[in-house]
């Protein structure tokens, strides 16, 4: 699935020997990907595509660098973000090419930091051309 999802050779690098997947209790379907005693991933239901958590999108962004699904804000949406809101299309500064909506985007400041993850409301080539509303739902935010 991460093949599919993030491209290529991915999933091997994102999940390594020593990766568990838990299985979910009432479901008996695959839930969390952990690594190290870390969550890395979470299996979203019902499509069983992979939600990342940050440690999941530290991986990623290793694994893929400039190639990655990333967002990078201005400093009103880091502050945005930092507020626990949703960045809205005048925030962004730069985003990735070929991202559509639903996709799972790392959100980044203008100096490369990770500062969460979440899902894209809308394409890329629609998140450059808005002027107003949110473009990504974050799900998970760095705290330090």
């Amino acid at each position: 699935m991460a093949d599919y999802q993030f491209g290529r050779g991915v999933g091997e690098r994102l999940f390594p020997e020593g990766c568990v997947v838990e299985l979910s209790k009432r479901t008996g379907r695959p839930r969390y990907v952990r690594l190290d005693d870390e969550i890395i991933a979470t299996i979203r239901y019902p499509d069983n595509m992979i939600a990342l958590s940050l440690k999941g999108a530290e991986r990623l962004k290793e694994i893929l660098g400039e190639r990655a699904p990333r967002v990078v804000l201005r400093e009103s949406g880091v502050e945005r973000v930092s507020r626990g809101m949703n960045p809205l299309a005048a925030d962004i500064e730069y985003c990735s090419e070929g991202i559509r909506p639903g996709e799972e985007v790392l959100v980044e400041s203008g100096d490369g930091k990770l500062i969460a993850v979440g899902r894209a409301i809308t394409s890329s080539r629609i998140m450059r051309e808005l002027r107003a509303g949110a473009v990504i739902k974050i799900r998970r935010v760095r705290k330090d």
